[in-house]
């Protein structure tokens, strides 16, 4: 790979900046999260309305609205329970008990110095994590990788983002953002369908070898560079 060719470097969290499996994450989150809802409704109704709200942001494609409206017209008509009440709700949560994850993140030591290696080239950073989190949790997730928000030209949340991997609008509107042409990006990531796909509109991609997950989407995305997270640092590094 020649990085004089690469202007802008997009970057996943979970599974690549910061170590967790989504079968982890999931497990824990719902777990923790459902105890704050279960004065209003049963874990399974929780967990439910949690997925059908989850999907409907995946599905949202109206630029003139971010993702987490979607989330909030599917779960308070599931659940009967009012958007104020859920909002609070889910920001105390994010305050509080969500913290307990990361006692099943590892903090990947690489990542932040890979970061500043691309910050003294001069090039554009986004943390392109899929916005199905407000921005308190993705905050606090950064901060668990060791990095934080300044470290990045952008980085999206529900509450700015009219996309979510693996539309190809999200990744179209990203370039947008950043004035890049996406044949001069490159993201990097573990997974074969949210991360691979930006492949649809040009952009480069590289593959890391640990945490990979949807594999069963291996065939259908073209993948650039396969390799560790400490290999890329070291191409960096010469």
């Amino acid at each position: 790979m020649n990085i004089e060719e690469i202007d802008a470097v997009f970057f996943d969290l979970d599974g690549t900046l910061l170590g967790l499996t989504d079968d982890d994450f999931m497990r824990i989150y719902t777990g923790l999260i459902s105890k704050r809802f279960e004065k209003y409704l049963s874990k399974e109704k929780f967990i439910e309305a949690l997925l059908g709200g989850t999907n409907a942001m995946f599905k949202h494609n109206d630029s003139n609205n971010f993702v987490l409206e979607s989330f909030f017209n599917y779960f308070t008509d599931k659940t009967g329970i009012s958007r104020e009440e859920t909002y609070n709700n889910f920001q105390k949560f994010y305050m509080d008990e969500f913290g307990e994850l990361e006692k099943a993140c590892e903090k990947i030591e690489v990542g932040p110095k890979i970061i500043e290696i691309l910050k003294r080239m001069n090039k554009k950073i986004v943390l392109a994590t899929n916005p199905v989190f407000p921005e308190i949790a993705t905050r606090r997730r950064c901060e668990w990788a060791g990095l934080s928000f300044d470290d990045f030209i952008h980085v999206t949340h529900a509450e700015n983002s009219n996309y979510c991997k693996p539309n190809p609008n999200y990744f179209i509107k990203m370039c947008e953002l950043i004035n890049v042409n996406p044949k001069r990006v490159l993201m990097v990531g573990n997974d074969f369908l949210f991360d691979m796909s930006a492949s649809s509109i040009g952009i480069k991609t590289w593959m890391i070898d640990n945490y990979q997950s949807n594999l069963e989407f291996k065939e259908k995305y073209s993948v650039d560079y396969k390799g560790s997270l400490v290999e890329l640092y070291n191409l960096l590094n010469k």
